[in-house]
Order: C-alpha cells, then sequence, then structure tokens
C-alpha cells in the first residue's frame, strides 16, 4: 500500500515522506518502479544523493540538465546503468554559446534500455566495442546533431537496436562533408512500427523495406519523399508534408493505408498533382486530413478534371471522413472539396476550418459548401473558425 502511494507521488514528495513518520523513513528508496524525474532546478548534489540512495533496478529517469551540471551527467548515467535504467530521457537546457554538449559515452552502457530520448545534445561516437542497444524498443532524437560522419553513427545506431518499434528523428543536424554534401545512409528496422522524421534539410536518408511498419509521419523537403515513401507501402496510417516543386509521379501502392493527413500548399500546382498522386495509390483510405500552409503568393487555380485525364478510377472511393484545416478560401481549395464531394460515394462528414485571414467568411464558405454535389448524400458539413496551436495556448493562458 504504502508502495502505491508513493509511486503516484512526485520525486520531491515521495523523498518528503522520509520526514512524516518513523515507518517512512526512506522506503521511497526501496520503492520499485518510482520515477526519478529531475529538473534543470535540482541542485546536483541532490541529484547525487537521490540516485546514490535508491536501491531498487530504476525503470523511468528523466534528467533535464542545466549548463552547469553538463560535467555530472557522465556519473549520472554510470549510476543509472548500474540500477539497469530501462527508461531514460536526457534534455539538455542550451547554454547562451549555443554550444551543445556531448553525450557521454558512458551511454552505451546502459544495455537494459528499451525507451532513450535525447534532446538538444551531440550524440557520441560509437566505441568500436558497442554492439548497441539490444533491448530498446522506442528511439527518439530531438534537436540532436551527429558530428561529422554523423550518418554513419545514425545508420549504425539504428541497426545495432534490433528490436526497435518506435523511431522519432525530429530536427537533427548533421555536419556536412568540405564541399556541403551529405553521405547516403539507411535505416534498417525490420521490427519498426512507428517513424516519425522531421528535417529542414536532405541529409541523405533513405529507408529500407519496413515489412512491420503501420504509423509514419515524414515532413521533408519535397526532394527527399521519392527516396522516402517507397519504403512505407504497409503503413496503415500517413502523414506528409508536401511543399517543393518536385512532383511525386512514380510511386508505389499504398494498399494498407487507411488514414492519410497532409501538410501543403494550395497555391502550387506540383503540391496539388503531388497529393493527387498519392491519393491515386492510396486506394482505401477512409479518412483524408488536410493541413493547409500559408504562402505569400498568388494562387494558380487548377483544373480539378485534371485526375480524370490522368486515368484515376475509383478516387475516393471508400473516403468516408475528410477535415481541411486553415482554409483560405482559395478558389484551388474550394475546388479541390467540390470535386472530393462529387467522387466519395460513401463519404458521412466533412469538417472545413476557415482561417482568421481567410478570403471568404465561414457564412459564405458553408453556403458554397451546400450547393455542391455530392456523391453521397449522407455526407455532413461542418464548417467551423480555424484555431491554431498557439493562438489555442494564448486563449488557456489568458483565461
Amino acid at each position: 500500500m504504502l508502495e502505491e502511494i508513493l509511486r503516484r507521488l512526485s520525486l520531491d514528495d515521495a523523498v518528503r515522506t522520509s520526514a512524516l513518520a518513523k515507518h517512512w523513513r526512506y522506503r521511497w528508496a526501496e520503492c520499485p518502479g518510482l520515477k526519478l524525474v529531475f529538473v534543470a532546478e535540482d541542485p546536483p548534489a541532490a541529484v547525487d544523493a537521490v540516485l546514490a540512495g535508491y536501491t531498487c533496478n530504476v525503470s523511468h529517469a528523466q534528467l533535464e540538465v542545466a549548463p552547469e551540471s553538463n560535467g555530472k551527467v557522465d556519473g549520472w548515467i554510470r549510476t543509472l546503468a548500474a540500477k539497469g535504467v530501462r527508461y531514460l530521457v536526457l534534455c539538455f537546457i542550451p547554454a547562451f554559446s549555443l554550444i551543445l554538449p556531448t553525450v557521454p559515452a558512458s551511454l552505451f552502457s546502459c544495455r537494459e534500455l528499451t525507451s532513450l530520448l535525447l534532446k538538444s545534445c551531440v550524440f557520441p561516437a560509437l566505441p568500436s566495442s558497442s554492439d548497441g542497444f539490444p533491448n530498446l524498443l522506442a528511439l527518439q532524437l530531438d534537436d540532436v546533431n551527429f558530428g561529422e560522419n554523423g550518418e554513419m553513427t545514425a545508420e549504425a545506431l539504428i541497426a545495432m537496436s534490433p528490436l526497435l518499434r518506435s523511431l522519432g528523428i525530429m530536427f537533427p543536424s548533421i555536419d556536412a562533408d568540405d564541399e556541403g554534401n551529405y553521405s547516403e545512409w539507411t535505416i534498417r528496422a525490420p521490427n519498426l512500427k512507428i517513424l516519425r522524421i522531421c528535417a529542414w534539410e536532405d541529409y541523405g536518408w533513405q529507408l529500407d523495406d519496413l515489412p512491420l511498419i503501420e504509423e509514419a509521419c515524414i515532413h521533408l523537403e519535397g526532394s527527399e519523399l521519392p527516396r522516402i515513401l517507397p519504403g512505407l507501402t504497409r503503413v496503415e496510417n500517413l502523414s506528409v508534408e508536401i511543399t517543393g516543386d518536385t512532383i511525386l509521379e512514380r510511386l508505389p501502392y499504398f494498399m494498407n493505408l487507411k488514414y492519410l493527413s497532409f501538410h501543403t500548399l494550395f497555391t502550387k500546382s506540383s503540391t496539388l498533382l503531388s497529393m493527387f498522386c498519392v491519393l491515386r495509390n492510396a486506394p482505401n483510405v477512409e479518412g483524408l486530413h488536410i493541413t493547409v500552409l500559408h504562402e505569400d503568393e498568388e494562387s494558380i487555380e487548377m483544373n480539378m478534371e485534371l485526375p480524370n485525364a490522368q486515368g484515376i478510377v475509383g478516387l475516393f472511393s471508400r473516403l468516408k471522413y475528410f477535415c481541411l484545416k486553415g482554409s483560405m478560401g482559395h478558389t484551388n481549395e474550394l475546388q479541390f472539396i467540390k470535386f472530393l464531394m462529387s467522387k466519395a460515394t460513401v463519404l458521412e462528414e466533412i469538417e472545413i476550418s476557415v482561417h482568421n485571414d481567410s478570403s471568404r467568411s465561414i457564412e459564405v464558405v458553408s453556403n458554397e459548401l451546400s450547393q455542391y454535389k455530392k456523391a453521397s448524400p449522407q455526407t455532413g458539413i461542418i464548417v467551423n473558425r480555424y484555431v491554431s496551436l498557439i493562438a489555442h495556448c494564448i486563449y488557456l493562458l489568458d483565461h
């Protein structure tokens, strides 16, 4: 009973229970499953004391590291490794110099890890004697720099985690060669089910066949997509950003794909054509979600009969739900919706969120949509105001 109470408390409160009564004294140190969560404000000496005093194997450790504590991380990792840490989060607070600290190579001694998250740091070179993380199931790398020849480090790290099921690489950086180029490298993860990649640059990555992949979120430059998407043919849920000038013409079929999400521009013919190329090869999509990205460009009108001319048969034939967020009221957006409604024979609901800066009001958009021909008579139409995540957070703070 006491252990269950302790596990529900924050680490600070759990440690403070030692002052309650004699039978509570140091019970936290013998409580299996206690989450060891440290924030940047915690004195390093306090972190030392808790890690040294905790007598159980560590199931969950989370370290937010202030710049002045970077020198302590190696010792903390060694202590956690000795206690068989399984879930580890290392989040480094950037210094004013913006120079990222390097994670100590002692990280590779944490062989029992099943989940690892690293944020705002430089990934260490792989020791020649290391065989990686044999038990790792989830790896999340946020704002991580891989240094020189980092492509090979990343490739080896993933390959040496044979059980990996979830991989996230968010806004990494890899040092280019003297000519500004990156070597090609491959993500090989035969047990991977979830993949998330977001980056500003093309770091030369490509995918090996991922036989168990179920969900993928790929937000990359358009030129990379033809290299990445063929490795994702088995996904059931796919989110992809399409903003580049490269048209995705030669794509494989995504026969398992049920839920598809685009982040894209409606002001470029290349992005519209690329959307249709993906949709053409995903005949079983039931849910389609599009978030409109905005650029200060003139809208290019597109003839929505073009997909017919391209020989797309059965487009939207299984679509049940469609959502368009951030609509600017552009002609291309409305023509796309009109085309979709005329083709989707089992469509049940359309939701359109109109941006504050839209050229058309909610009432005008709603009225126009009500006049479009429906291939599915039961289609319900919802038109509302688009609220961005930032605006929503500001509202919550003000109220």
